[in-house]
């Protein structure tokens, strides 16, 4: 018998096996530099009561960092998105990862407030290309049904780097020092980036490319869509990034903690909310088998987020450090599962061709509003002055954004009709 006539099965069965290490390989990829993104962001919160020590920063010079730092990736996200659409996504990822990771390492290298601002400057013009390129790698690699589950996959990335920076910085920083232990961090975000231009293999022929970025076509403009979208991470994401960068100094303020003992508590906080970004991801698939539309049971799970908000204030006014720690957690889970669900919605109803625009636009509307808290932060986080106005928005923050998402696309509104457009359209390998 010819051995040849077996020959394309063969070779079927070989690139299937191929794809699959492939869907296995890009999320652990994307999850690993989503970790690398926020350890280089939360590092400096984490050496903050050392670099005050040795620098004698106040808080205003700490929230002129962090604020501006904020701003720039802010900016960043927008031409990222753009970048993103026109230059693919494997080239402006890794480029981006590159430029930040060398960023993160020349910290070691300033001695003032003025050169810490400049390096944080030109981290944020690079880390700016992460969410949109991620976002875009969900949308044109994997199939509709998954997309909400691997973007709750993808959230959890920070969530892990928040939980395992301050343990790997009590173990690194006795050793190696304040600038070692930041150019170990900044190390393995170059290591990273070669893996990611050595083995990513962006985009899938079987994932349908269509003119409304939907299965079937929304009776909603496309600009609505981003406005909802825009506005709910504008009113929400000051809150994450508040507790991202003060955290460990509200620890320090109320618990009298220090960094060597602040490892474990941070751990459990930030571990919630990475159980928050999973099954936020998740439950609203269980939702739809109890007779809910998806995107209902993805509203339904944003309300319930929101109204686990409500606590935090609780933080001000306990002397209870598990109290304490959870509550942050729990409205850090609630961030999380929240976010989850509103990029599953934009990614699941924005025209694919301009997912890393919207998703660019989302994301610069959420970094400014962190970078404007971050900003008053300097005032309210003062001495002689209280933080309780800081929390009293953040409890509200996001009833107030689940409200705007419902005001510019209400679910009823998402009706859909047949689109007459082709779905066997070719995705590009990037």
């Amino acid at each position: 018998m010819d051995r040849r006539l077996f020959s394309p099965l063969k070779a079927t069965t070989t690139e299937a096996r191929k794809e699959k290490r492939h869907s296995i390989l890009l999320p652990s990829l994307l999850f690993l530099i989503g970790i690398i993104a926020y350890a280089d962001r939360q590092i400096i919160a984490l050496l903050k009561p050392e670099l005050d020590r040795i620098f004698g920063w106040t808080a205003a010079d700490y929230a002129s960092i962090s604020s501006w730092s904020q701003a720039t990736i802010a900016v960043s996200l927008l031409a990222s998105g753009w970048l993103v659409d026109r230059l693919g996504i494997k080239k402006t990822l890794g480029i981006g990862l590159t430029g930040w990771s060398v960023a993160t390492i020349l910290h070691a290298a300033v001695r003032s407030v003025s050169g810490f601002l400049v390096v944080r400057v030109a981290l944020g013009l690079f880390e700016g290309v992460g969410t949109p390129a991620s976002m875009k790698a969900i949308r044109t690699t994997f199939p509709r049904a998954a997309q909400g589950r691997m973007i709750g996959l993808l959230n959890a990335a920070p969530n892990l780097a928040a939980m395992g920076t301050p343990l790997i910085v009590a173990l690194l920083f006795p050793a190696l020092g304040w600038r070692g232990t930041i150019i170990t961090v900044g190390a393995s975000g170059l290591l990273c980036a070669f893996l990611w231009f050595r083995f990513a293999h962006v985009g899938g022929a079987e994932v349908p490319v269509l003119a409304t970025g939907h299965a079937d076509k929304p009776a909603l403009p496309a600009w609505r869509l981003i406005a909802g979208f825009a506005l709910g991470k504008f009113l929400t994401d000051p809150v994450w990034w508040f507790l991202l960068f003060w955290l460990p100094d509200l620890l320090h303020r109320r618990f009298a903690l220090e960094p060597s003992s602040m490892g474990f508590p941070l751990a459990i906080a930030y571990g919630m909310a990475g159980i928050g970004s999973v099954l936020g991801g998740y439950a609203p698939f269980f939702l739809t088998r109890t007779g809910f539309t998806h995107e209902t049971a993805r509203r339904i799970i944003m309300a319930l987020a929101a109204l686990c908000v409500l606590p935090l204030p609780l933080l001000l006014t306990t002397s209870s450090l598990s109290l304490g720690i959870a509550v942050c957690g729990l409205t850090l889970a609630a961030h999380q599962a929240f976010a989850t669900n509103l990029f599953g919605f934009i990614t699941e109803w924005a025209p694919t061709r301009m997912t890393g625009r919207a998703t660019g636009v989302g994301a610069f509307a959420g970094n400014m509003g962190g970078a404007l808290m971050l900003h008053l932060l300097g005032r309210f986080a003062a001495p002689d002055q209280s933080m309780a106005p800081v929390f009293a928005y953040c409890a509200v923050a996001y009833l107030l954004g689940w409200l705007s998402l419902s005001l510019f696309a209400p679910v009823r509104k998402l009706l859909f009709k047949p689109a007459k457009v082709s779905l066997n359209l070719p995705v590009p390998t990037v």
